[in-house]
């Protein structure tokens, strides 16, 4: 076994870059003795926990790693608070010259904001930079001395870190390579002083391929007036619950986003405890999720975002709606607040849909609701529906007995419906 190590060891030094081998620092890692034994290996910090409840000694194991910046290439930190971070800004004020990947996340509420000498404002070589729950005031600035990211996160933004549309545009456009940006708000405060007209010049960002918004529809309305985006293939927004949801410039956008205008013919609709998505196209192109605890809230916000994105319903043929693994049956059972017509409000909406796709679970609201049309308002709502496909189906059971009315009626106004079982 020893013969073979060492011939393991010869292997690994020999190498130009010694296979890649890197010293992980964790939580418990008694860092500067470790250090001590390995040659100079690249270094990854990694601390799933919060850093001064895992282990009196782990604050001071984590600084010791961050000493060697110029052998840092990887950082996770899961959970830091507002004293660690002090601790750790006074030895990330240096260059990272191999640093590839950073992940800082934070809840606490009275997090600082990070000094503008963060990370040296030197590192070349960084591919991913995730920052959630601190407000972050020189990211125009850091975005200059970090050009070559590829994945950029800003979650879970503090008011006191709000960075404004325009400069998130320009920001966003400073980056060459960017291929995924996730923006995210922790409050509806993060809304524009005021809409600016759009600016006579929008800013490219040539290598995107994906969008995540989570704000308010006036910043988001704002940022989609000042960006290009050739190559998107996916835009996912999260808007803040609002009494009013008015979004052209989404639409405007969609449309001249030639990555995003691929037909789409499929939809799927998921409720998932405390929200509704619906996301259109296979593979996803384009996503809408609405975050609050009431079902009644979540199926009137959908029907008005898309109430005005209605063109994007027009051509799709399958609709499949489903919950989540965290959805409760009673979320809809007996509820005061929930009637048929706020189903076919929605429903009313896909107006080429022939094949509809229900789960078990949500099969009850949504029999009740077509019971409703065929009382009288046979073609009202899914006009073109040839194919109900059930999961779970019961020939005598309460679903299908409810939804017979209503084949019956397409029936006898020369629109047959067929009903089948799913087996997802």
């Amino acid at each position: 076994m020893t013969h073979v190590c060492q011939r393991w060891r010869d292997i690994i030094f020999g190498s130009p870059r010694h296979l890649d081998l890197r010293v992980v620092c964790t939580n418990t890692t008694p860092t500067r003795t470790l250090l001590g034994i390995w040659p100079l290996f690249p270094i990854s910090v990694y601390c799933g926990q919060t850093l001064s409840v895992v282990d009196e000694k782990c604050p001071s194991n984590i600084i010791a790693a961050f000493e060697h910046s110029d052998r840092i290439s990887e950082v996770f930190i899961m959970d830091i608070d507002c004293s660690e971070l002090e601790n750790l800004a006074a030895v990330m004020q240096r260059p990272f010259p191999i640093l590839s990947y950073f992940h800082l996340r934070s809840f606490d509420e009275s997090i600082p904001v990070i000094p503008e000498t963060f990370l040296g404002g030197s590192t070349p070589r960084l591919r991913t930079f995730f920052l959630s729950g601190i407000p972050f005031l020189s990211f125009p600035k850091f975005v200059f001395s970090a050009t070559r990211i590829e994945d950029l996160t800003l979650l879970d933004i503090p008011n006191s870190g709000y960075i404004s549309p325009e400069v998130m545009a320009t920001c966003s456009a400073a980056l060459p390579n960017l291929k995924r940006l996730y923006v995210g708000f922790r409050s509806p405060l993060s809304r524009p002083t005021q809409m600016s007209p759009p600016p006579l010049t929008r800013s490219v960002l040539p290598a995107l391929t994906y969008l995540y918004f989570y704000d308010v529809s006036e910043y988001l309305e704002d940022f989609l007036t000042r960006i290009e985006t050739p190559l998107l293939g996916e835009l996912r927004v999260v808007p803040f619950m609002d009494l009013i949801f008015h979004t052209p410039q989404l639409h405007d956008f969609i449309c001249r986003t030639e990555g995003l205008m691929v037909p789409w013919n499929q939809a799927y609709m998921k409720f998932t405890r405390p929200m509704i998505q619906i996301i259109l196209g296979s593979p996803t192109r384009f996503g809408v999720e609405v975050r609050c605890e009431r079902p009644d809230w979540q199926l009137s916000s959908m029907t008005q975002i898309f109430s005005h994105q209605l063109p994007l319903l027009s051509h799709i043929e399958h609709l499949e709606i489903h919950e989540g693994v965290c959805l409760e049956y009673t979320m809809w059972k007996d509820d005061s607040d929930m009637d048929s017509s706020l189903w076919l409000e929605l429903l009313h909406l896909f107006i080429s849909v022939h094949s509809l796709y229900v789960s078990n679970l949500l099969g009850p609201p949504i029999a009740t609701a077509l019971e409703e049309i065929g009382k009288g308002r046979t073609m009202e709502v899914l006009p073109a529906l040839r194919n109900i496909f059930l999961e779970g189906l019961q020939p005598a059971g309460p679903v299908q007995k409810a939804i017979q009315l209503f084949v019956t009626s397409r029936w006898l106004s020369g629109h047959p419906i067929v009903i089948q079982n799913w087996e997802r």
